[in-house]
């Protein structure tokens, strides 16, 4: 699940050969859909989302805030009441406060160096961006703007890549290779726990670098982006309702008390993140034509153009 962020993907190696037999074909291969991942298209070029994005503020990082959260009411329970004693020198347990104290300062710290640094104050998403007119692939890196990885499309191995913990997950995952050695990896859209899905993803990443934008969609589906990545509370909420699944989803109402927490914490984790911005050559190179005629519609919130397809108003 957090193949590729929390746990950083292996480069400076050889292909194994799952990776080379799960290699993504560059001919048809059936269905083309977009399943939540693209997040701009035009006729110069297309904007996926990365694999870390539907996990941003959900449960570990909200697992860990509420514990240290309760850790530390617990601890200034224990402290307050004993505070003018230590302070004073005049208690006998003073150096066992100080310690439980520089524990628990300890243990935040921790926390927050292996997981929420990774969360919060970082980048709202990291795009990849398909070029049809320089043929280029660009993705997104922690390092910002000046560490954005670029690989020729032809050039670049795509393939269904595995999860690391939950070996069941599949995404779409690209290798930027120097020779046989594998010098940067990076996910395109989200993961699924089918393959079926993934190849409907990579076939329209296919379609459009290969045969254009009016080729990517298959009907009854149309033209217009459904995924929004504005760092709105309906936004969130609408992740977090997603993320329970077919199974869940009758019981979202019930599942508030616990639903909450994870929709507060993702826009929290948002909030503090900075927009992704492309450096000025990849935005030179991405010039969309003002009469486009395949810019797709950006929707204010996910489920929008949803919401208008069946009569209600937004």
């Amino acid at each position: 699940m957090y193949t590729g962020w929390m746990r950083a993907f292996k480069v400076d190696r050889e292909m194994d050969p799952r990776e080379r037999y799960a290699t993504l074909p560059r001919s048809h291969v059936g269905r083309s859909r977009q399943r939540l991942c693209v997040i701009r298209l035009n006729s110069t070029y297309l904007d996926m989302i990365d694999r870390r994005f539907r996990l941003r503020g959900m449960v570990l990082t909200t697992t860990v805030l509420l514990i240290n959260a309760g850790l530390a009411a617990w601890g200034l329970r224990r402290w307050s009441n004993r505070v003018p004693e230590v302070l004073g020198g005049s208690s006998a347990d003073a150096p066992a406060y100080v310690l439980f104290a520089a524990l628990l300062l300890v243990q935040f710290a921790l926390l927050y160096w292996l997981i929420l640094r990774r969360d919060f104050f970082t980048y709202k998403y990291y795009p990849i961006r398909f070029n049809r007119r320089t043929r280029m692939v660009h993705a997104y890196t922690d390092g910002g703007p000046d560490a954005v990885i670029s690989v020729p499309w032809e050039e670049a191995h795509f393939h269904v890549g595995e999860g690391k913990g939950e070996r069941y997950l599949r995404d779409i995952r690209c290798h930027v290779l120097d020779g046989e050695i594998i010098r940067h990896t990076f996910a395109v859209g989200h993961y699924f726990d089918d393959e079926d899905k993934i190849r409907e993803v990579w076939e329209f990443i296919r379609r459009y670098m290969d045969e254009g934008p009016a080729s990517v969609l298959d009907a009854p589906a149309k033209p217009q982006v459904d995924l929004s990545v504005a760092d709105t509370w309906k936004n969130c909420h609408a992740t977090v309702v997603i993320s329970l699944g077919q199974a869940l989803l009758p019981l979202r109402g019930l599942l508030m008390p616990v639903l909450l927490p994870l929709v507060a914490c993702r826009w929290l984790v948002l909030k503090s993140s900075r927009q992704p911005v492309w450096p000025q050559q990849i935005l030179d190179e991405s010039v969309i034509d003002a009469e486009d005629p395949h810019r797709w519609p950006e929707p204010q919130y996910i489920g929008q153009f949803d919401e208008k397809a069946d009569g209600r108003t937004s």
